[in-house]
């Protein structure tokens, strides 16, 4: 039996070269089934675990690999080299035979961990740090700044996930807030807010996949109003980024995230990244006549660059290709955001390392001070790499078992009261995402899936059904430890991707409560006013439980 990738399709064929332990039709049988979750929740349940992400990871790629290859080790080990290298090489890719997408955001980590060793070095961190510190003097300004720097920076989740943690940080350790609590405020502030926004890279996706199901199910919607009449619906993300801002007020503190943010108000933050903790235990040389913009100019190049070019590649790719949107949302449809993060990422390295050898010159540093800057903050974004790596090959395993199809056969097979039905597709959608690690091909999936039910049912529901699939596709997308956006929140924010994980899932299993109740109310009244009162009811408790808490903590101390 061989086996070949191609993209996130396998094509299998027979040969008699090896025993097999199933036949091929027990094998296909296998694959689109309820097995076909085994190997990402055998994932998920080691990182809950162990907290051994690597370790966890590469069980779950193999375990996939096993099941895809009919349990041979030969052709596991095939099907492994194969995923991997797809990873890397594809035929017609960047410069023609390198994966354009996978390695633009390997480069632009690269160049993001280069540019903060350079700030670092340039004294522009302490300099910034000292200057916020001085405007925002309590942690929870901190938080504040940081989430509203996630709001605001509303135009991709990963290239926002990247910038708010990095510009966070310094304000975090100076006001000994946990790298857990940080990657938290992340990664709440940036999917979330791509996926209401008319202008993101998500918008031109979701607005796309939504013109073909309306003429397909021969629904009257404009599309771009549709797009802007799913946001009220959208329970979830519209809980979690309030849920953000309540427990930034009341210093809620849920499951592990309460150690964490001990463990650093005591001195000793136990979230961060190894390669943190080695920087902050390795006293890093760095320029004592820094100033803010030693920061600032290396950052908003990396930002305007990147986004100019986003601009750019959007309307080239809008005049040489036919598009039924106007040239506004053309743009957006076309964005090349890897050449984008491409050039961003080398424009801000380049700038940083200008402004970091003013200091060289200077005599502030030495040469090979600079020259080491350079490595060690490469290397500092290795670890974040390899899982990104091993995260990328689960996501297409699970993606070739079909374990998306199953969910989706399961939905439209049982036979569903109308009044669960905007419920049920967020669950679905949640567990899908979650399962799967990708909340794009959740959505992906899911959508037409949703239309088509509701056009079988009741077109009203049209608008609602959507906006639940990509609220649960976003919860799905927080809960997964082998998401690409937790674990870019987690880089970002310089935090250990299983503390991350494992501090976040109760503040999101807490959101994504409070918006099935809101989706159940829904169902059963078809009043908005009735599901937000849900929701208010549900912030209310939040902040009972909090105040309760903190009270019990004080007398305690």
């Amino acid at each position: 039996m061989s086996l070949t990738l191609h993209g996130s399709f396998f094509f299998i064929k027979r040969t008699a070269s090896y025993s097999i332990a199933l036949t091929i039709e027990e094998m296909i049988y296998m694959i689109g089934t309820i097995y076909a979750l085994i190997p990402a929740l055998l994932t998920i349940a080691l990182v809950i675990f162990t907290r051994r992400v690597v370790l966890s990871l590469g069980i779950g790629a193999i375990s996939a690999a096993f099941i895809l290859a009919n349990f041979n080790l030969i052709q596991t080990v095939e099907t492994l080299v194969s995923t991997f290298s797809g990873l890397i090489f594809e035929k017609d890719g960047l410069i023609g035979f390198l994966n354009d997408w996978n390695l633009s955001i390997i480069f632009f980590l690269l160049a993001l961990g280069a540019i903060t060793a350079y700030i670092v070095l340039s004294g522009g961190a302490s300099a910034f740090t000292k200057a916020i510190i001085k405007r925002v003097k309590t942690r929870e300004g901190v938080q504040y700044t940081s989430a509203i720097l996630g709001i605001l920076i509303f135009v991709d989740d990963y290239f926002n996930a990247l910038v708010v943690g990095n510009v966070s940080k310094p304000l975090a350790q100076q006001q000994k807030i946990s790298r857990a609590r940080l990657a938290y405020i992340v990664d709440s502030t940036s999917a979330p807010i791509c996926v209401i926004s008319p202008i993101s890279s998500w918008a031109t996706g979701v607005m796309g996949s939504m013109a073909v199901i309306f003429a397909s199910t021969g629904a009257t919607y404009n599309t771009f109003s549709a797009f802007l009449m799913t946001i009220p619906y959208h329970f979830y993300v519209i809980v979690s980024v309030i849920m953000v801002f309540i427990v930034i007020k009341y210093n809620l503190n849920l499951g592990l995230m309460k150690k964490y943010e001990t463990d650093t108000i005591n001195g000793n933050d136990s979230s961060l990244t190894s390669a943190e903790v080695a920087n902050a235990h390795g006293g890093d040389v760095e320029s004592s006549k820094g100033t803010v913009w030693d920061l600032i100019v290396p950052i908003l190049t990396l930002i305007v660059v990147t986004v100019l070019t986003m601009v750019y590649t959007g309307y080239v790719g809008a005049m040489n290709n036919a598009s039924d949107f106007n040239l506004f949302f053309a743009i957006l449809d076309n964005i090349n955001l890897s050449t984008a993060l491409r050039f961003g990422g080398a424009a801000g390295l380049i700038v940083s390392m200008a402004m970091a050898y003013r200091h060289v010159i200077s005599g502030e540093v030495t040469q090979n001070q600079y020259v080491k800057a350079f490595f060690s903050g490469m290397k500092s974004m290795v670890g974040a790499i390899i899982v990104l790596l091993l995260a990328w090959a689960i996501c297409e395993l699970v993606s070739a078992l079909d374990a998306g199809g199953y969910l989706a056969s399961v939905i439209t097979s049982a036979n569903i009261n109308p009044n669960f039905i905007p419920v049920v597709m967020f669950i679905v959608a949640s567990f899908m995402a979650f399962a799967t690690g990708t909340s794009w091909g959740s959505f992906g999936i899911l959508l037409p899936i949703a239309g088509s039910v509701a056009a079988a049912i009741d077109m009203n529901l049209m608008i609602p059904v959507m906006a639940a699939v990509l609220s649960g596709a976003i919860f799905g997308d927080h809960a997964s430890p082998i998401s690409d956006t937790t674990l870019l929140s987690a880089t970002g924010s310089g935090c250990d991707l299983g503390a991350h994980f494992n501090s976040q899932l109760a503040y999101a299993l807490l959101s994504a409560c409070i918006a099935s109740l809101a989706y159940i109310a829904f169902g059963m009244t078809e009043s908005l006013m009735i599901a937000y009162l849900i929701i208010i009811i549900g912030f209310i408790a939040t902040i009972f439980y909090a105040k309760s808490q903190n009270k019990s903590e004080a007398i305690q101390e």
